[in-house]
């Protein structure tokens, strides 16, 4: 049966921060509600300039208890540097068993061929921890993650008694320029995602700069889990609406609705500022 259910997004221009190589499902999800789609991959991931670390970890990957994903972006260069190191596919291996940060990040350690024994509720890397506290307790865990991750996680693992292998799979590189027709582009955004507390910096320092103009005073700003909701607002800027849960489909019901309450209190003479 077809939707005929008011969409709230229709013709809203919608900046979309990811690096480019994983925008396509975002710009998907946004465009079938009727929006106009803005690129601006404010980050690019790159593998690490020395893989000797990642690769001596992948080839001891059966002698740990758990290997945890805390990022999509940790899975797919997990994935990749397994085959490019010709280890056995993941479908073959019997341990470590797999943790991943939400729904989301579950589902590309599915897709990528690994079997994942949990996936975290609460969408940050601090609550999988709390979670899984009683199973992660005293044992080996390899903790795949960026250049730019932070260490509070591997504290919060060694706490419990675990041996943690924290492990750089991938560099987070910030994008420095932004062209002078994407700048115009760019101020005249009804809406801006944020998927990353680098994406945020990376935005923070084009702001900075003068590489990027200000954006309108009633743009609508939004954060892909909490996580990026405090870079936001660490930075001093303001986070409208967060996703419930870190995935597309989520930050995206999320923007609609905040579209549709402001929609609400226009009509009703309220003012939401």
């Amino acid at each position: 049966m077809a939707d005929h259910s008011p969409s709230f997004l229709a013709g809203k221009r919608v900046v979309i921060t990811r690096a480019e190589s994983q925008s396509a499902v975002s710009a998907e999800a946004l465009r079938a509600r009727g929006a106009e789609i803005i690129s601006l991959p404010l980050i690019r991931i790159a593998p690490p300039r020395d893989s000797t670390h990642l690769d001596s970890a992948l080839r001891q990957l059966a002698s740990f208890d758990w290997l945890v994903f805390t990022s999509q972006n940790a899975v797919q260069a997990v994935s990749n540097r397994l085959a490019e190191l010709g280890i056995s596919p993941p479908e073959t291996l019997t341990s470590p068993r797999v943790a991943a940060v939400g729904s989301a990040t579950a589902d590309a350690a599915v897709r990528a061929g690994f079997s994942v024994a949990y996936a975290g509720e609460g969408g940050t890397a601090a609550d999988l921890v709390n979670e899984l506290a009683n199973d992660l307790r005293g044992q080996g865990v390899l903790l795949p993650r960026s250049d730019r991750a932070a260490s509070s996680v591997v504290k919060q693992l060694r706490n419990l008694g675990a041996t943690v292998v924290d492990v750089m799979a991938y560099r987070t590189l910030s994008i420095t320029e932004v062209d002078s027709t994407k700048r115009e582009i760019v101020a005249r955004a009804d809406a801006i995602l944020f998927f990353s507390p680098s994406a945020v910096e990376a935005f923070l320092s084009l702001i900075k700069s003068g590489a990027l103009n200000s954006l309108r005073d009633n743009v609508a700003v939004g954060a892909i889990g909490p996580v990026t909701d405090s870079a936001l607002r660490e930075a001093g800027l303001r986070c409208d609406f967060q996703a419930p849960e870190p995935s597309v489909n989520e930050i995206v019901t999320a923007l609609a609705a905040h579209f549709e309450k402001a929609k609400v209190s226009s009509a009703s003479g309220v003012n939401l500022r």
